[in-house]
């Protein structure tokens, strides 16, 4: 009785150490140190595709991966690292069905007097190491695919530019009639005070109020060409706080006398404290510019012989609100629904590009802006533009 107790104390802590070897949920493999494997575990099963009986006296090379098989430069099992001490990351092994697998190592020697094992533990990282290189690719695909965005960016801006630089001569070849009138009164008005001059240049006090209106004149052609000189030259993009009433104000100038040719009246509703709003000045004086002439040859279409703009401001919420209508000839829906598509346009051919209203949409949406249009054939047409007062801050 003694006897039985005896063996069965003796034969409990192999077989609970037995069983927690087999369980373990890595793969464990005792190696002799002439490299041939004493022991598996069920994990090492499932791992390498073998039995435990096909593994057990075999040489550790049949999970050594031949090198056509080494993929990804992993490094592939060996005798070597099994016979040094410690952690080897991302090690190649070769399973039973000839799939490579890919194991993180841990390698402890155990000595005994009897005889000495090496205790590999394998842990899969197959699948870890599989969604890594797929995030490197997908990675690689995004860095590529930001790189062509960002080149077709460059590309669209440059085209931008262009278009804009377009509108501007446009517009001018548009202006040109009026402002030939409106040099042409100034040099009139020079070349009448200078043959004053001619007759009475020995009577001081006329010949000094005559010089003095000769450079009064001049002083008007110089500002109408030095403001032409800003419109027509390339517009870089300097922000600043902009005054969007002066902005109206200035971009009604040029058209001021054709106005006044056409019978056009100008009604102006300004909010009284209207906040300055962050943009670039000239390009806002070249979208009310682009209203402006719309409307005056929408008015002139109707054939009245007379008519009205209108121009509300106001501040709602964080934006500055510009409403520009007139009482031309109007718009169907076919022609509403293309009014901002560029090189649109209902003019005769020479008198129009179409590019004023798709520039002015481009403008204003850089700036976060908007800008649609309500217009019914034969009742006008009245432009709603909604600009941040700093697109900085829009999300």
């Amino acid at each position: 009785m003694r006897t039985g107790s005896a063996l069965a104390l003796a034969e409990a802590p192999e077989s609970k150490y037995e069983a927690i070897f087999n369980q373990a949920s890595d793969a464990i493999l005792a190696i002799l140190p002439d490299g041939r494997i004493d022991a598996a575990n069920h994990a090492a099963e499932e791992m390498t595709g073998y039995l435990r009986q096909e593994l057990a006296g075999a040489a550790i090379d049949v999970l050594v991966p031949e090198p056509s098989k080494r993929l990804h430069r992993a490094r592939p099992l060996t005798r070597e690292l099994l016979s040094s001490p410690g952690t080897f990351e991302d090690i190649a092994i070769l399973r039973k069905d000839g799939y490579v697998r890919f194991v993180d190592l841990n390698v402890r020697p155990v000595s005994s007097e009897r005889h000495g094992l090496t205790i590999a533990l394998f842990r899969d990282v197959t699948e870890k190491k599989s969604m890594e290189r797929e995030l490197i690719t997908k990675h690689s695909e995004l860095r590529n695919a930001y790189y062509q965005l960002e080149k077709k960016n460059a590309e669209l801006q440059g085209m931008q530019e262009i278009l804009v630089q377009s509108g501007k001569l446009a517009a001018l070849g548009e202006l040109a009639a009026g402002i030939a009138h409106e040099l042409n009164q100034p040099l009139q008005g020079i070349r009448g005070y200078a043959q004053e001059i001619q007759s009475v240049v020995e009577s001081g006090p006329e010949a000094a109020a005559a010089l003095r209106e000769i450079i009064s004149n001049v002083d008007k052609m110089a500002g109408i060409i030095g403001y032409l000189r800003a419109f027509v030259r390339k517009s870089v993009e300097q922000y600043e706080w902009t005054d969007v009433h002066a902005a109206i104000e200035e971009s009604l100038k040029m058209l001021s006398r054709q106005f006044a040719a056409r019978g056009i009246t100008v009604k102006r509703d300004f909010a009284g404290e209207l906040p300055k709003i962050y943009a670039n000045p000239l390009q806002l004086e070249q979208v009310f510019i682009n209203l402006a002439t719309n409307a005056r040859d929408a008015i002139e279409a109707a054939g009245r012989g007379k008519g009205t703009i209108s121009i509300i401001t106001r501040f709602k919420g964080d934006f500055v609100e510009i409403d520009f209508g007139d009482d031309g000839c109007g718009m169907n829906e076919r022609i509403k629904a293309k009014a901002f598509n560029p090189f649109f346009t209902t003019k005769e051919v020479g008198k129009g590009m179409g590019l004023g209203l798709s520039l002015s949409y481009g403008i204003l949406s850089k700036l976060n802006g908007s800008i649609v249009v309500e217009s019914e054939l034969g009742k006008g047409a009245a432009f709603r533009i909604r600009i941040p007062r700093d697109f900085r801050e829009m999300g």
